[in-house]
């Protein structure tokens, strides 16, 4: 939703509870979530994600029975209409597609209310409440989760400081701290924290070994899926949406290349992404193998696109269409392409107990069911969204890869050779752990880790990995971003799983032609002065959106508050267009937040010189960097720093003579 549709007045005359009533008959009468037609049920329907197999739901149930996952009891009265209200008017001024953090924040405020003494009251609302809530979902949910239900805990106090709903004097802060674990590179827990999202050496020797030895339907659909995987770090749910003719051969600049037809989701694109070289045969074989296991699946939901209305008979079945009664053996044909005792049997118990047809007596001592009765008990099973698929909503099933026979996949009961199903999250995910203590598919083949224990690993933990190696391969932001099919640059630090030493190593190794190691090993050797000591290559650093730092911030913390453009110990690297680029865009920012302070300084505004003589300072090492980038005389890899006089040094740290430049040109060392 792009523009806001609803605005409310509180007025004081009508005091909280009087404001309140009216906010929630405001919101009522909201076309928002369809609330005018679903504001008194207890379960709302919200519509669906792109790529989700299922519906997106909104329970209005407590803390405790979300705890236990049951929709009851619901929140009391006054709070549940307050709830309902909150989340219409919420999602028209700030929206978003998943609401769970959001009522998940609602529970927690109510919960709060009650263990206070204050009842269910939405006017009793105040700074302790609001406190107890965050604190109680501190209690019961991970840390980061909570810091994000404090998130809309401020989003809804607000609302209700600015509506009239509470007298709050001043906007309520939360103090829940986001978890450090992923930040920190170096300690016990972010080695743990990172083996935990990341495969084992033995887990992917064991899905390359099944890949190759699998037979089984479940087996080659499984590994196949995980194989495909491996090649790019896509999800699991556009893996499953991929098309039966997703395979894209490259011509002109992509000749020999060979890609795959990717379904966007979280906001990103449909693209076609092209394969490494190496792993093409892998993804072809990949391909290939769910194709075959899928062409009899495929042949059905063709067969049913076409005839809706009508039973699919296989080849060895055709004979019986028209037939008014079946006899066990003949329903066992059509259902299972077996006439055994066993299947006869099971047939007839899927007819008679679990559809519960009529029986027909055929004569004195058999019994049979009518045909009819079959076609639309079978035409039942097919999936609730065809012809389509399931989060996708333009895929028809018979496009689709994602499908096979009904129970093909299930290792115990008869594959339906009527029917088929839409392979779903589930179907490839139970099989990578052990659920209830069965085996997973690595018990099958025999693989175990390292040290004897089981294997469990998620489908997610390869996008993991392939990020990973992505940021050690030195690909940037937005080459990782677009990788991975995300939207936004940001999301990239999820997936940040590099250990200080692998952060570290591409850095040691341009240390190796560096001014450090070419001072040692040059003679003669020169003493420097103490003032000259920030010349050096540091030892340690990081990474920034114009270059890298040297800061040692295991001395101290950052001096410069991240204003990497005015500090000594940033430095560039000619030939990162990336870097380059933001670098560039760093130049556009500055002059127009310059020219935006030269006119407050003309307006005689308060502190508007401090802001001119910054951004002028800013500009000018901006200008002075993007001029020595631009000279043909400094190489490409050359490592280029400002000092606070914007004096240049820059470091060859190629096969020539290390040198560097003071401001007047001077050179002071070869």
């Amino acid at each position: 939703m792009s523009a806001k549709v609803l605005h409310f007045t509180p007025r004081a005359e009508l005091g909280a509870q009087g404001n309140l009533v009216a906010f929630i008959e405001m919101c009522r009468q909201s076309e928002v979530l369809n609330a005018r037609e679903q504001f008194d049920l207890d379960v709302w329907f919200t519509g669906h994600i792109k790529g989700q197999n299922k519906a997106l739901r909104v329970v209005f149930s407590t803390m405790e029975a979300a705890q236990t996952r049951t929709n009851q009891p619901c929140l009391p009265e006054p709070f549940l209409d307050f709830a309902k209200a909150s989340l219409v008017y919420l999602q028209d001024q700030r929206p978003v597609t998943s609401h769970m953090t959001r009522v998940m924040a609602l529970r927690y405020l109510e919960a709060a209310l009650r263990e206070s003494g204050k009842g269910s009251r939405p006017t009793a609302v105040n700074g302790e409440i609001l406190d107890a809530a965050a604190e109680l979902a501190c209690k019961n949910v991970s840390l980061d989760t909570a810091y994000g239900i404090a998130g809309q805990l401020v989003l809804i106090a607000e609302m209700m400081r600015k509506n009239g709903l509470i007298s709050l004097r001043q906007q309520w802060a939360h103090s829940v701290v986001k978890s450090r674990q992923l930040g920190s590179r170096i300690s016990k827990d972010a080695l743990t924290a990172r083996n935990e999202k990341l495969p084992s050496a033995a887990a992917l020797r064991a899905l390359a070994g099944i890949f190759q030895e699998a037979v089984e339907p479940r087996d080659v659909v499984v590994s196949s899926y995980m194989a495909i995987m491996v090649c790019a770090p896509e999800r699991i749910n556009e893996v499953l949406r991929l098309k039966r003719n997703c395979v894209v051969k490259g011509d002109g600049r992509f000749e020999g290349k060979v890609g795959l037809r990717w379904p966007g989701s979280k906001g990103a694109h449909d693209t076609v992404k092209w394969l490494p070289t190496e792993m093409t045969p892998v993804a072809e074989s990949a391909i290939d193998n769910l194709l075959k296991v899928s062409r009899p699946a495929q042949e059905m939901a063709a067969w049913y696109t076409k005839n809706p209305d009508k039973l699919y008979l296989h080849e060895n079945a055709a004979h019986l269409r028209g037939q008014e009664v079946l006899t066990r053996q003949e329903l066992a044909l059509i259902l299972f392409d077996d006439v055994a005792v066993n299947a006869a049997k099971a047939a007839y118990e899927w007819a008679t107990k679990t559809k519960k047809l009529t029986k027909v007596s055929l004569d004195s001592w058999r019994v049979g069911v009518r045909f009819s009765d079959v076609e639309e008990a079978v035409l039942a099973m097919l999936p609730a969204t065809f012809p389509y698929m399931p989060g996708a909503p333009e895929l028809l099933c018979k496009d689709a890869i994602a499908i096979a026979r009904a129970n093909e996949l299930d290792s115990v009961r008869s594959t339906f050779f009527c029917m088929f199903v839409c392979v779903d999250y589930g179907a490839v995910t139970y099989n990578l752990t052990r659920p209830e203590g069965q085996p997973s598919i690595f018990d099958k083949f025999n693989y175990t880790e390292d040290d004897g224990s089981p294997i469990e690993i998620t489908s997610h933990c390869l996008r993991h990995y392939l990020n990973m190696l992505a940021q050690m391969g030195g690909m940037t932001s937005a080459e990782i971003a677009l990788f991975s099919g995300r939207k936004d640059v940001s999301q990239n630090r999820a997936y940040d799983h590099m250990s200080s030493d692998e952060v570290q190593e591409p850095i040691s190794r341009a240390l190796k032609t560096g001014m450090n190691s070419a001072l040692l090993a040059k003679e003669p050797r020169y003493l420097i002065r103490r003032s000259d000591f920030s010349l050096a290559t540091p030892a340690a650093a990081h990474s920034t959106e114009i270059g890298w730092c040297g800061h040692d911030f295991a001395s101290e913390p950052c001096q410069m508050y991240s204003d990497c453009i005015n500090c000594e110990e940033q430095e560039c690297i000619k030939g990162d267009e990336q870097k380059e680029r933001n670098l560039r865009s760093l130049k556009a920012e500055t002059e127009l937040l310059l020219k935006e302070a030269r006119n407050a300084l003309r307006d005689a505004e308060y502190g508007a010189d401090i802001w001119v003589a910054h951004q002028t300072k800013t500009l000018d090492r901006v200008n002075e960097l993007l001029k020595i980038l631009g000279d043909p005389n400094v190489s490409v890899g050359a490592r280029i720093r400002l000092n606070l006089q914007n004096a240049p040094l820059i470091t060859d740290v190629g096969t020539k003579p290390i040198h560097f430049v003071t401001a007047d040109k001077r050179e002071m060392l070869t």
